[in-house]
């Protein structure tokens, strides 16, 4: 499996989403829910701005297949202290 519970992904493609009428643009970063082993597939939850709701972002959970996204890589780096 590519991915796991949890992990952050970007979009490599522009995808329509079941329950929603404009389509999810390509670089989009989105959060894994649930991986699927057969066959592989993985429901993402993407968060698409939106100003007219409260939080700022309206949230749809999309099937990908593996090569329809990339994972982040999302270790933190450490902070740059600056001492005098």
């Amino acid at each position: 499996m590519k991915a796991k519970l949890y992990d952050q992904i970007k979009t490599l493609v522009e995808v329509q989403p079941d329950f929603a009428d404009e389509m999810i643009p390509k670089n989009t970063l989105g959060t894994i829910g649930e991986c699927y082993k057969n066959p592989e597939g993985y429901a993402v939850d993407i968060a698409i701005p939106n100003q007219k709701l409260v939080g700022s972002y309206e949230y749809v959970n999309v099937i990908f297949t593996s090569d329809q996204f990339v994972l982040i890589n999302t270790v933190l780096q450490p902070l740059n202290v600056i001492t005098q």
